[in-house]
């Protein structure tokens, strides 16, 4: 597979990231061999070889990052290859890509909603659940580029609390290892799937004063272009695997705050 410059500089910082995890004190997840745990990310491949991701995601006018808190993985993955079928796949790699390609996984399915909702949404014409077809939602998600990014890229469990979320997102070699990542992939929607991420973010891009409010919709911050900065949206979300959450509660979770600022008359399209 041929390197695009954003994976060239994405896994130039992820070295540094494995280097400064190896002399953690957090005494990071290892495999059997003794090595680091970690989840590459970036922009997810296209199972169509002839998309060019990265130059898709340059001409996009829409750039959305997910941004997610920790892999339950056992073992050093990939999760740009997640749709992507490669020579090395071992049967059950096989299995679970086709499974995510069919958005046959609740947390691929959810993601894939919410990034054609917000990536087929304009002022004045806001997707709505009731109108989503499968066929259309896995199209634009096996086709468009998207960003999707691990806060915490050690391997994890199958769950992690909010207090080692935040040590892991203001860990002093950490914390700028993860800014640069957002910086070079350079979104301008960003999909905070937990409070603390959503304040991460604000606070990256400025804080509360870089951004304008919709009017009783606290998970949206919203930045018009100005004097050279340019446009800019973050969501705060639920998490696409959260427990006790059904699709629409999640889609809506979103998309309730994005139609509102759509409608509203600081409205503006990317």
């Amino acid at each position: 597979m041929v390197m695009g410059k954003y994976d060239e500089k994405l896994n130039l910082l992820f070295e540094k990231w494995i280097k400064a995890s190896e002399k953690s004190e957090n005494d990071e997840k290892r495999d059997a061999s003794n090595q680091i745990i970690f989840t590459y990310d970036g922009l997810m491949y296209k199972p169509d070889s002839s998309i060019d991701v990265e130059e898709d995601w340059e001409k996009e006018k829409i750039r959305v990052m997910f941004l997610l808190k920790d892999q339950p993985s056992n073992d050093t993955n990939d999760a740009r290859t997640w749709l992507k079928d490669l020579p090395e796949d071992k049967e059950h790699n096989k299995k679970q890509k086709d499974k995510n390609r069919n958005l046959h996984s609740r947390f691929i399915r959810n993601v894939a909603n919410l990034f054609y909702g917000i990536y087929r949404s304009r002022v004045g014409n806001v997707v709505s659940f009731d109108s989503l077809n499968h066929e259309e939602v896995k199209s634009t998600f096996l086709t468009k580029p998207f960003a999707f990014v691990e806060c915490k890229k050690h391997g994890g469990t199958t769950s992690i609390s909010n207090a080692k979320l935040k040590y892991y997102l203001n860990h002093k070699d950490y914390k700028p290892l993860l800014e640069e990542e957002i910086r070079i992939l350079n979104p301008n929607v960003i999909v905070c799937t937990n409070k603390h991420i959503y304040s991460f973010v604000i606070n990256l891009f400025g804080g509360e004063k870089a951004f304008l409010k919709v009017p009783g919709k606290n998970s949206i911050r919203v930045r018009p272009e100005k004097e050279g900065v340019s446009k800019m949206i973050i969501f705060c979300s639920y998490h696409p695997s959260a427990i006790g959450k059904d699709y629409i509660t999640i889609f809506e979770g979103v998309m309730d705050h994005y139609r509102a600022f759509l409608h509203s008359d600081i409205a503006f399209d990317l």
